[in-house]
C-alpha cells in the first residue's frame, strides 16, 4: 500500500459527527484516516469504515498511543484495544 497524499484528521470529532465526517471523506476518495486513543473516537471511526462499503484493505488508518499506555505492561493490551475499536480484521 502506498501512503495517500492527503487524509482526514479526526481530532475533537465525536459520535455522529466523526461517523459522518469519515463516511463523507471515504465517499470523496480519502483513504487516510488519522485518530488517537486520546481522541476517544476510534470505535465510531470503526463503525464508519465498516458501513462505508470501502474495503478496509484500501484504508491507511493511523492511531496514536496515549502516554499512559506506553509502559511494557500496557502497550500491547492498549494496541489490541485500539484494533478492536476500529474493527481491524488484521489480527
Amino acid at each position: 500500500m502506498t501512503l495517500p497524499k492527503f487524509g482526514l484528521g479526526t481530532f475533537r470529532l465525536q459520535g455522529d459527527t466523526v461517523i459522518h465526517s469519515v463516511t463523507n471523506a471515504l465517499d470523496l476518495g480519502y483513504r487516510a484516516i488519522d485518530t488517537a486513543q486520546a481522541y476517544d473516537n476510534e470505535e465510531a471511526i470503526g463503525i464508519a469504515i465498516k458501513n462505508s462499503g470501502v474495503s478496509s484493505d484500501s484504508i491507511y488508518l493511523t492511531t496514536k498511543i496515549w502516554v499512559d499506555n506506553l509502559s511494557k505492561e500496557k502497550l500491547i493490551p492498549s494496541l489490541k484495544a485500539s484494533l478492536k475499536k476500529v474493527r481491524c480484521r488484521c489480527c
